[in-house]
């Protein structure tokens, strides 16, 4: 891991919160507010300005213009929610460039692990602690703009990216430069 032990610490403050709050929004109205995805932007450029480097904190706005390009690619082919792709795009921001291949096994994970988290918890009596949440339920088929076109139930990516990102940041306090 490139990103230093005591960034990752510092970075991972405000970030579990964030990431906590999005797992319970996402889940319960499988929505990720903008004003989420701001306090996370605010706490990058608040904790980036004050930890990193100036050149260095300037060029992981690169981070966060290669993932939203890729992300509205997807978001324009229904694949996955715009909220998610403000998040990953704001979330690449506290990545160090050097683990990229490190962050991308994590996120694979960690959306894999959600992923069969959500569908376990919706087939088991534990979908009984919430019966009211979104993630349960089919998008709206007459929505041309939801997630798979509104035809198939969709899974709060908002969840695996949250974990993805607090992963990373224990790892890099644990085995961090």
């Amino acid at each position: 891991m490139h990103i230093p032990a005591t960034t990752a610490l510092w970075f991972l403050i405000p970030v579990l919160p964030i990431c906590l709050y999005v797992f319970f929004a996402d889940m319960k109205f499988k929505k990720i507010s903008n004003k989420t995805v701001w306090v996370l932007f605010i706490s990058f450029i608040l904790f980036g300005l004050a930890l990193l480097p100036f050149e260095t904190f300037l060029w992981r706005f690169a981070n966060y213009a290669v993932v939203f390009a890729v992300g509205f690619a997807m978001w324009m082919l229904r694949q996955v929610g715009g909220g998610d792709v403000k998040l990953a795009a704001v979330m690449a921001l506290f990545v160090d460039a050097r683990d990229s291949a490190t962050i991308l096994w994590i996120l694979f994970a960690a959306i894999l692990a959600a992923t069969a988290s959500t569908l376990i918890a919706r087939h088991t009596p534990i979908r009984r602690m919430a019966p009211d949440w979104a993630a349960w339920r089919m998008k709206n088929p007459d929505d041309p703009n939801s997630v798979g076109g509104g035809t198939q139930m969709t899974l709060p990516m908002g969840t695996g990216l949250g974990l993805a990102l607090c992963g990373y940041l224990i790892l890099g306090i644990l085995t961090g430069a």
